[in-house]
C-alpha cells in the first residue's frame, strides 16, 4: 500500500522555510548596504540552508505526485510553490546586489 502524503503539511514547511528564507536574504541586503559583508555571507548561507530544506520537501511531493498518491493540488499548495519560487528569485537578486555593494565598497 502506497505511503499517505500530508500535503497540507508539507506545504506549510515549504510555505515557513521560504519564508524564513527570504526574510534571511533581506538581512543579508541590510548588511550589505552596512558594508557588513561578513554578515550578509552569514545570512545568505543561513537562507540557503533553510532552501535547502525547501528542495528536500519539494522533492518529496514531486516523488508523490508521480507514484499518484496526491490526488488534487490544494490552493495552499500553489501557495507554497509561489513562496518557494520567490525565495529562489530574492536569493538570485540578493547575491548580485551583494557583488554591487562590494564592489561599489571597494571603489
Amino acid at each position: 500500500m502506497d505511503k499517505e502524503i500530508n500535503v497540507e503539511l508539507i506545504a506549510f514547511e515549504l510555505i515557513a522555510n521560504s519564508g524564513g528564507a527570504k526574510a534571511l536574504f533581506l538581512e543579508a541586503l541590510d548588511a550589505a548596504i552596512e558594508s557588513n559583508f561578513e554578515l550578509a555571507e552569514q545570512k545568505i548561507k543561513e537562507g540557503k540552508q533553510l532552501l535547502q530544506n525547501v528542495h528536500s520537501s519539494h522533492a518529496e511531493l514531486l516523488t508523490a505526485e508521480a507514484n499518484k498518491q496526491i490526488n488534487n493540488i490544494p490552493l495552499l499548495l500553489i501557495h507554497a510553490e509561489d513562496q518557494f519560487m520567490q525565495a529562489e528569485s530574492a536569493l538570485i537578486n540578493a547575491e548580485k546586489t551583494i557583488k554591487i555593494f562590494r564592489k561599489l565598497n571597494s571603489k
